[in-house]
C-alpha cells in the first residue's frame, strides 16, 4: 500500500512540474505583432513596414501593427526595442541611419552588433539628390558650382544626424570637395515636404519619399547616387557617368533585440522570406521606387558588420560626430 502511495504522490509531482512547463510554451505569435520604425509616418521606411503589414496575413496567424517611434536619432525606437519583452512580439524595422551610423555620432547605450539581431533584409532603395524646383540649379554641376562659391551657404534637409540620406551626401559633397549644411528633421518624410516647400533648397532622400513630390513638379532630381539608372527617374545621371567613383543605397531589415529565441527568430525569417517573395509586396515596393531583396539574417549580420566599420571610419573622417 506504501509503496502505490509513494508511485502516486511521485506521479503527481511529475504532474506538477510538466503541467505548468506546457502551459508556458504557448504558440507564436500569440497577441498581434509591433513593427516599429524610428522616423516620421509617410516617409519611406514607414511605407515599407507598412507593405509588410498587409501582406503578413497572408502567412501570420497575428497582424503585424505598425509604429512609428522618431527620435533621438533613432534611439527612441531603439530604447523601445529595447523595453519590450525579447519575444518576437515587438520587432523593429530598421535601416541604416540608426542601426549603422548613430552609434558613431550620438552616445547610445547598446553594443550594437550584440544587442540586435537581424531577422532579414526585405529591401533596398536608390538614393537620389533632389532640388525644389523654386531654386535655379538644373544638373548637379550647377549645384556644386554655387556651392564651392559659398561653402555652408546651401542647406540640405535629412531625415536626422544619423540618417543614411544625410551620411552618403555628407560623404559625396566631401568627395567633390564642397560644404552643404544639414539641417535635420524627425524623419524623411518632413524634410521632404520642407523642400517641396522651397523653405530649403537640397534634399538627398530614397525614390519612394521624392517620387511623388517630383510627379508634382516640386522637385526636380539631379543625380543619382547608386551605380544604376532608375525607371523612374530614366534620364538623371550616375555619379560613375560623371567621372566620380560613387556607390551608396539605402537598406530595410527587420531586427528583434537580443533573448528572443531562435526558433522565434526562424519562424520570424521564414515569414519574412515569404512576404518579399509575395507578388503584392513585390507590387507595393515596385510603385514606390523600392527593391524588394531578401537577405537571410546570418547573411545580412556578415555585411552590416562591415558595412558599419566603413561607415564608422568615414564619420571619423568627416569629424560629424556628436560624442565628446
Amino acid at each position: 500500500m506504501k509503496r502505490f502511495i509513494k508511485i502516486g504522490l511521485l506521479f503527481c509531482i511529475i504532474l506538477g512540474i510538466a503541467i505548468p512547463s506546457l502551459a508556458a510554451e504557448e504558440p507564436y505569435p500569440n497577441r498581434p505583432v509591433t513593427l516599429s520604425q524610428a522616423y516620421a509616418a509617410g516617409g519611406g521606411t514607414d511605407l515599407v513596414a507598412r507593405a509588410i503589414a498587409a501582406v503578413a496575413p497572408k502567412y501570420f496567424s497575428q497582424p503585424i501593427v505598425v509604429v512609428a517611434k522618431p527620435g533621438g536619432a533613432g534611439l527612441v525606437a531603439l530604447q523601445a526595442l529595447a523595453s519590450a519583452k525579447p519575444d518576437g512580439h515587438y520587432i523593429h524595422l530598421g535601416r541604416m541611419g540608426e542601426m549603422t551610423n548613430a552609434a558613431f555620432i550620438e552616445k547610445i547605450p547598446f553594443d550594437m552588433e550584440k544587442d540586435f539581431i537581424p531577422v532579414a533584409g526585405v529591401a533596398n532603395d536608390e538614393l537620389v539628390v533632389c532640388v525644389s524646383t523654386k531654386f535655379p540649379w538644373k544638373t548637379i554641376d550647377e549645384l556644386i558650382a554655387d556651392a564651392k562659391k559659398e561653402p555652408g551657404k546651401i542647406k540640405f534637409g535629412a531625415a536626422g544626424t544619423a540618417a543614411s540620406g544625410r551620411l552618403v551626401f555628407e560623404a559625396f559633397c566631401h568627395m567633390v570637395g564642397i560644404k552643404i549644411t544639414c539641417v535635420p528633421f524627425k524623419g524623411s518624410a518632413p524634410a521632404v515636404i520642407a523642400v517641396a516647400g522651397g523653405h530649403i533648397p537640397v534634399i538627398h532622400a530614397t525614390i519612394s519619399e521624392t517620387l511623388p513630390h517630383v510627379q508634382r513638379g516640386d522637385l526636380r532630381p539631379l543625380m543619382m547616387m547608386g551605380n544604376r539608372r532608375a525607371k523612374e527617374y530614366p534620364n538623371i545621371p550616375l555619379p560613375k557617368e560623371k567621372g566620380w567613383d560613387f556607390d551608396m543605397t539605402a537598406w530595410h531589415a527587420v531586427f528583434a533585440f537580443k533573448g528572443t529565441p531562435p526558433p522565434i527568430i526562424a519562424q520570424l525569417e521564414s515569414v519574412l522570406k515569404k512576404i518579399v517573395e509575395d507578388k503584392d509586396y513585390i507590387s507595393a515596393m515596385n510603385a514606390m521606387g523600392s527593391t524588394p531583396i531578401f537577405t537571410p539574417g546570418k547573411d545580412f549580420f556578415e555585411w552590416w558588420k562591415g558595412e558599419r566599420k566603413t561607415m564608422g571610419e568615414l564619420i571619423n573622417r568627416l569629424g560629424i560626430s556628436n560624442i565628446k
